[in-house]
């Protein structure tokens, strides 16, 4: 038999996605609290392409998505909780750094949001299981989102522009598709309607995190990206 399904949340009931980035549950199925899936699975590319169930727990987004039904949509409360909360704005930055360099890539700079290629076999190795694993492709959509929704709104057009990159060099052309139809509109589509109804966002709910406030620990000069012209929604 099957497992029985979870009773829906109901109102005053704490957002179980600010709960694991509190440190406060693990994620499910299979999984484990934050800071040790940020310790054990760094790097360990078998885990991350062939297990299922932690994106959605590392990324969480408004929108009801995603193939695993022991994780829940993030709530626009919980969102502003982690924003507002060092420790778990920390714990976001740390998850974005292990996804990034499965992916072949690392976070050059922490405050403009920078994605550079990493050390050569590492970028070679995620950037061609990139190219070859639609599934990724969905995971990087659902990371863009999550990005702007829990305090990051400045690195989603930094990591579009890896992106791009990588798919006119070649590296990543199978891509292509999802680069247009995607990845673009998530970052430079945010006013259109299309964007709305799809993530659920309103404006406020891309405030930056704490992280970048004034005597933020990332606080300084580099200004939140601005849109650029010629992208529709999805």
């Amino acid at each position: 038999m099957g497992a029985a399904p979870k009773p829906p949340r109901q109102p005053g009931d704490p957002d179980p996605n600010q709960q694991f980035y509190f440190g406060e549950i693990e994620s499910k199925p299979d999984g484990d609290f934050v800071d040790e899936i940020h310790k054990k699975w760094y790097g360990d590319f078998e885990r991350l392409e062939m297990h299922h169930g932690y994106i959605q727990w590392l990324f969480p987004v408004f929108e009801a998505a995603g193939m695993n039904f022991e994780s829940e949509p993030l709530t626009k409360e919980g969102a502003k909780r982690i924003r507002e909360d060092e420790t778990a704005s920390q714990r976001v930055l740390k998850s974005y750094r292990l996804m990034l360099h499965f992916y072949g890539f690392r976070l050059a700079d922490e405050r403009t949001g920078l994605v550079e290629r990493g050390d050569e076999a590492d970028f070679e190795a995620g950037i061609d299981n990139l190219n070859c694993s639609g599934h990724n492709w969905l995971r990087i959509s659902r990371i863009i989102t999550s990005l702007g929704e829990l305090g990051f709104p400045r690195y989603k057009r930094p990591l579009l522009t890896a992106l791009q990159a990588e798919v006119q060099s070649g590296k990543l052309d199978r891509a292509g598709t999802s680069l247009r139809n995607f990845w673009a509109p998530l970052v430079e589509a945010e006013d259109s309607e299309g964007y709305r109804n799809k993530t659920l966002e309103e404006p406020e709910d891309r405030a930056e995190g704490c992280l970048f406030w004034p005597g933020g620990p990332l606080a300084g000069d580099a200004p939140a990206p601005t849109p650029a012209e010629g992208a529709g929604g999805e």
